[in-house]
Parts: C-alpha cells; structure tokens; sequence
C-alpha cells in the first residue's frame, strides 16, 4: 500500500509541474474564432458583388453575380477585405483597384462608413465605385456618388 501512495503522490507532482510548466511557458493556444464571412453588394444592383479575378499574381476587381461562390466572399478585419480562398487582399494605387497576395501594407487598408456605406482607400483618400454593370471593372471616385455606394452583407 505505502508503494500505491508514493506512486500516487508521484503522479501528483508531476501533473502539478506539468500545470506550472504550461503556465509559464504558454500552454496551447485557445480555439480562435471562426471566420465571419461577408459579400459586398453594389447599391445600384443588388444582385452584383465585388468579384476577384485572378490572373498572374494580381487581380482585376469586377462586379459579378452574388452567388457565394469563392470569389465574391472576403472576411474583412482592420481595415482589410481578404479573400480566404485565393489569399488576395483588395488593394489599389489610387489610380487602379485590384487585388494583390495580402501583405498587410498601406495600398490594402480601407474604412467604411455606416449607412450609406462608402468604402475609402486609407493610402488615396478615394472611393471604390461602380454604376452596376455586371463584368464591371471596380474603379476609384474622388468623391462619394451613387455608384460609390455598398452593401456588405454578413453570410449565415
């Protein structure tokens, strides 16, 4: 019996190390959050979403249909819509919009305002735009219009 109580103090011990070590040294990390998904719908046609479209390391932007499909679903967080999919980031140079693999730099940061949303390039100080055209290239506006006006709708 006294053999059954060392061991069991033993066991004890070790598990309280073990507890201390992972205090100190940073035990596993929590679940984090899943993803909140968003599409970003033009206010003149409801039906159209900001589009990525790919081709050779940098993406053209372009309103197509609002179909969840992966690429007009972004998550968007401190200021940076990201495709999950493809890894892009919307990005822009104050002349072009398009998309770029995210890096986090000043041509990827956006704001957008509440109701009505305009969604502002923090680098340019411009505006994404669109009149509602499907196959539409996204482009800048200098100045909030009705064509730089968006719906970002969080999916289920």
């Amino acid at each position: 019996m006294e053999f059954k109580g060392n061991l069991t103090r033993l066991a004890g011990a070790c598990a309280a190390l073990a507890f201390g070590s992972t205090l100190l040294v940073g035990g596993a990390s929590s679940a984090q959050a899943a993803p909140v998904y968003y599409q970003v719908h033009n206010a003149n046609n409801s039906r159209l979403c900001l589009q990525l479209n790919i081709s050779a390391g940098k993406g053209n932007v372009i309103l197509g249909d609002c179909n969840r499909s992966a690429s007009v679903v972004w998550t968007i967080s401190g200021g940076i819509f990201r495709n999950p999919v493809s890894g892009h980031c919307l990005d822009g140079n104050g002349a072009d919009v398009y998309t770029f693999p995210c890096n986090g730099g000043a041509y990827q940061q956006w704001s957008n305002s509440a109701s009505p949303t305009y969604i502002k390039h923090a680098w340019s100080d411009k505006y994404l735009t669109a009149r509602g055209i499907p196959g539409e290239e996204v482009a800048f506006a200098t100045s909030t219009a009705t064509s730089s006006r968006w719906v970002i709708e969080q999916l289920p």
